[in-house]
């Protein structure tokens, strides 16, 4: 029973996200039918016809992706992964992406741990794509986005600090649940909503865990001097692994 309603919600959730676009296929679709239609317009319902699908396509290939990784007990390519390296690639390629915000990344060298390098780079991804889209410039001083690691125990911690709009009280329970996403500021377009499960999965499978909260309750300790009093904290808390100096 329990994995037959899993189903149901899983349909559920993937019909209502695909309800929206495939009206806007449909609907652009009968008027580029009309014959008297001026081209321009044509190419602009053609254009939404695109967008659209790329959309849809995007949604059925994260719930493919999602649903392969839930369906995992054990890592399969398990190996020692420094942390700092790949925290300050993922930085280059944001900064790459957004050149007009400042990304800074605060990691010491011998902090590492024990996981697939893949699914790491994916969540850490996520996690820093999520921050640039919900961010915008400052005026270069300090920086608009903080990537920290630290070792506290056993643990690695992970952090991405951002200073966007942070999140709203509803949201603060939902943000990891499936198809849940917030309007991105400015555009107002939305994600998949599927990023943020995805990270959480490669959390438990790493035998870790993952939060998103806001960043105004408190100051954060081991960041730089805060933008301004907005923001959320994303932390990703993986077990360590003890450094080669044994120490």
């Amino acid at each position: 029973m329990a994995g037959r309603n899993y189903v149901q919600d899983y349909v559920q959730q993937l019909t209502h996200e695909l309800k929206s676009p495939l009206s806007a296929v449909r609907g652009a679709a009968e008027l580029l039918q009309e014959p008297s239609l001026p081209p321009a317009q044509a190419a602009r319902f053609a254009a939404n016809i695109e967008r659209e699908s790329l959309r849809m396509q995007e949604v059925v290939d994260r719930m493919m992706e999602l649903t392969a990784l839930e369906s995992r007990r054990l890592l399969q390519d398990q190996q020692r992964v420094a942390l700092a390296p790949m925290l300050h690639e993922l930085a280059a390629a944001a900064r790459a992406r957004a050149p007009a915000l400042r990304i800074d990344v605060v990691a010491p060298d011998d902090v590492a741990v024990e996981g697939d390098p893949f699914l790491l780079r994916r969540a850490i991804g996520n996690l820093l794509d999520n921050a640039v889209d919900f961010t915008s410039a400052g005026d270069g001083n300090v920086p608009d986005i903080v990537l920290t690691l630290a070792r506290e125990g056993r643990w690695a911690h992970i952090a991405v600090r951002d200073h966007g709009p942070g999140l709203p009280a509803y949201a603060e329970d939902k943000v990891f649940d499936k198809f849940f996403s917030l309007a991105r500021p400015g555009s107002q377009k939305r994600s998949t909503g599927l990023g943020l499960s995805f990270v959480q999965e490669i959390a438990v499978l790493h035998q870790g865990s993952v939060s998103l909260r806001n960043a105004v309750a408190r100051r954060e300790p081991t960041l730089v001097p805060e933008r301004a009093t907005q923001g959320a904290l994303a932390t990703l808390r993986l077990p360590a692994v003890k450094p080669r100096n044994g120490s």
